[in-house]
Formats: structure tokens, sequence, C-alpha cells
């Protein structure tokens, strides 16, 4: 054989998937990535308030993370980092990406949707992806065979048909949904939309698909149906309580208590359509075939930098999204598969990075460590092992912009059970006990003025090591 022929097939051999028998046995992937939702929004975290009956089963039935984190306070480099197993500052994401913006997810990452299409997965994306607004920045041109209703910006314009600004389009306008009437509402088309991905688009397994809810990001406009209800709820509350308010450094202002009835009601109604999407894999017999993850991009909106508070709460942890503190970064994530995962709590630190590896690990397919740099499977931890590999890990949060909860510029470190946060343009460091103080209340660095200055310079490398 020639060279150059040589060279033609060996291209060909890695270049295109494998199929049939390696495949017959995968297991499918549905991953549901939910935008601003807290660690202390659903009912089997804590919530009193909120009313989340399915996916506190979902939860349930699976491994449950109590010290899950997402890579960053905001949205996009999060989002990264799920992406690419790496955290946001190595792909230059380190805030949320403006629409008119020229920061994208950097074209030479192999996505996770890239990695499972190379497998041979059926790919499918649906909603928001806030990782670049140019036709090739889009899902359809990083890893995903099919796509629906992904717009070019961090929000909707709005939950009610046709979700468009009527008066002023722009990027926030979400495409793809035409023909609906006007009490339909977007996570409810969104989520019939997956469902008829299932049906009709899936045309052979396995497949991977990502439903990423806009819900429950702002504007907050709840259906119409489930308003009253928690109007009600909230009368039925002390007054002092539902207005309850905490302050938060640099003047801004947190929610103290889970009040707000239009915020619950899009909880709600995110709830009923994770059960419908769980239903439909019921009805097509994939139950114990797919693997389910759950999880969000970061906490909820608690704390703002104006006169009011967002509209949840996520105490007992401190602030919300945009802040370093466990508040603004500790999220419910759950990762069921029937008959295979035994269901159970997981008490390990672990991070969005991971996520990517885990997947990998979890389908039979080959880790890609230079791609998942920062990611490490948790499938050991979650079959109860967690062993040494996680024994002091250190996670860290690197959040170098100002931002309209009120943060100032932070990095954070967290090994073990302590947490290190420095605000990066005031000589201000601060130490907090985790297992003693989760909801860091007590600033323990000139107690622990060693300990303090060691983990500032560990994380001072970080960043150095890190930063694109």
């Amino acid at each position: 054989m020639k060279p150059r022929s040589l060279i033609l097939l060996l291209l060909c051999l890695v270049t295109f998937p494998a199929r049939g028998d390696e495949l017959v046995n995968k297991p499918n992937v549905l991953l549901i990535l939910v935008d601003d939702l807290g660690k202390m929004d659903l009912g089997v975290d804590g919530s009193t308030f909120h009313e989340t009956p399915r996916i506190d089963a979902l939860a349930k039935s699976g491994v449950r993370f109590t010290d899950f984190y997402a890579a960053h306070p905001v949205c996009s480099p999060t989002r990264a980092a799920l992406m690419t197993g790496k955290v946001p500052q190595r792909v230059g994401i380190t805030d949320w990406i403006r629409p008119a913006g020229e920061i994208a997810l950097p074209a030479g990452e192999v996505t996770l949707g890239q990695a499972f299409q190379e497998a041979g997965y059926q790919t499918a994306y649906l909603g928001k992806w806030h990782l670049g607004h140019q036709a090739s920045q889009h899902p359809s041109a990083r890893g995903f065979d099919w796509t629906k209703a992904v717009n070019g910006a961090g929000q909707p314009a709005s939950y009610d048909f046709p979700y468009r600004n009527l008066k002023k389009p722009g990027p926030a306008d979400v495409p793809d949904l035409a023909g609906g009437q006007p009490v339909d509402y977007l996570t409810d088309a969104l989520t019939t939309e997956a469902i008829r991905c299932l049906k009709q688009r899936i045309t052979k397994e396995p497949f991977f698909l990502c439903l990423s809810h806009y819900a429950v990001h702002t504007p907050i406009q709840p259906p119409r149906d489930l308003l009253q209800k928690y109007q009600m709820k909230v009368a039925g509350l002390a007054p002092e309580e539902a207005a309850k308010t905490l302050s938060a450094p640099f003047g801004a202002i947190s929610r103290g208590t889970q009040s707000h009835p239009g915020y619950a009601a899009m909880v709600e109604n995110l709830d009923t359509n994770v059960g419908r999407l769980l239903d439909g894999l019921q009805e097509l017999g994939l139950t114990e075939r797919t693997i389910v993850v759950f999880t969000s991009d970061n906490g909820g909106l608690c704390t703002l930098g104006g006169k009011s508070a967002g509209p949840t709460s996520n105490r007992p942890y401190r602030a919300g999204k945009g802040w370093t503190y466990e508040g603004g970064i500790r999220i419910p994530t759950y990762i069921a598969w029937p008959g295979t995962l035994t269901p159970g709590m997981c008490t390990i630190p672990a991070t969005t990075c991971d996520l990517y590896p885990t997947l990998l690990d979890l389908c039979g397919l080959p880790s890609r460590p230079f791609q998942h740099l920062d990611g490490q499977s948790l499938k050991p931890a979650m079959g109860g092992a967690s062993g040494e590999i996680f024994a002091n890990r250190t996670l860290t949060w690197y959040y170098p912009h100002a931002h309209g909860s009120g943060h100032q510029p932070s990095a954070a470190l967290r090994k073990g059970k302590w947490k290190l946060i420095c605000y990066l343009e005031q000589v201000r460091t601060e130490l907090y006990n985790l297992e003693l103080d989760p909801g860091e209340n007590q600033n323990l660095s000139s107690q622990e003025p060693q300990l303090a200055a060691k983990l500032e310079q560990e994380l001072r490398e970080v960043i150095k090591a890190t930063t694109k």
C-alpha cells in the first residue's frame, strides 16, 4: 500500500465513530441542565416552600451529591467547564458572555457532545447554550447532531409564547418554537420538544441528549395556573419571615427566606416537566438503559447589589449567584441509573468539570485526560469507595469581575473542610471551617493566619497555572 493511501486509511479509522457490537450495550445519557437553580431550591435538599416531588424522587433514585459545586458562580463559565472538563479560566471564559461580544468556547476544544458523537452516539441539544452566538459557535457545530431552541443570549426574551420580544427582536428571542398558542409556556414547550426528539429524532441507541432549560433564570414569569397557589402560601407565612432580608458584603442584600410566589411557581413547573421527561423515558422502555444527570449552572439568585434581594434564598448557605460563597456555587446534582447505580448519598466535594470524565467512565468510553484536564471521574465514589483519590482534593474558583449581585472580584479554594475566599481588589481574606460552619458566618483567618496564608498561596498558584 502506498504511504498516502495508508495515511488516508488511518485517518478514516480515527475520524469515523465505531458502530456495531461496541455500542450494543452502551447506556444512553440524558443530561438535564437547569439555569440558576440553587442547592436549597428543592424539597429533597431542604426547601419547605417549593414543591418538587418529581425531582425529589429522581434524586432519591440515584446518587445524591451533598457537596457538588458549579465550576463558577455564573453561567457561561460553568457551561464551558461542563463542555470541556476544564476550569473556566483555562478556556478564557471567566464571566457570562455578552451577546455582542467576541468571547466564545474556543474552536479547538473537544466538547462533551463531540466526545459522545465520535464514540458513535446520536447527540441532541435543546435550550440555553450561552457559549457563543455565531453559527460556528452553535451546538450544532460543536458535537450535536440535532438542536432546538438555542438563542444567542443568557436568558429568554419571554417565557410566554412566542418567546420573543415582539417590539424589539434580539438575541434573547428563542427560535424554532413557532406554531404554539398564546397560553403556551417555554419550559413546557422545551420538554415537549425533548420528548418528541426521543420518540422521532432518536432513531437508534445509544444517545446523548442535553435538555438545557432556560428556567429558572430571570425574567421571573411564572405559569399563570400556579401563581395564586404560592401567593396563598406566602400569605400563610409570618409577615416578618416573608420579608426577611440579610446583609451581604459591599452593601448587597440577600433574601432571608424562600417566599417569592412567582419563582416558586417556576420551580414547580420545572419539576412537573422533569417528571414528564422521565415518564417519556419510561413509556419508551428506556429507563434502565439511560443515565440521567440533573444539575445546575450556579447557585440560586439570592443576593443583589441594589435595594432589593433576589427571588430565592439559599440559607443556610451564604449569598447566591455571582458570589464565591457557598450559596453562589453549591448546586443540586444527582446521577441516576436504575438497576446499575445504587441509590445513596455521596459526600465527596465534586465539581462540574467532573461530569465529562464521569459520563465517559460510566458509559465505558475511553477517557480523554488531555481534554477534561481538571475533571475527575466520580464513578469510584458513586460505588461507595471514595478512597485516597478524593481525600485531600483541592477545588478552586476564579471570578475576577464585579457582578450585579454585588460581588467584587474574588477567588476561592476548598480543601477538605477548609474554604478560603480571597478578594482580589481589597485586602480581604476569609477562612471558614465548612464542617462546623457551612453558612460561612465565622471568619477564622485571624485565628488561623498560617493556614490562611498557605491556602492563599496555593490558590494563587493554581490561578496562575490555569489562566489562559
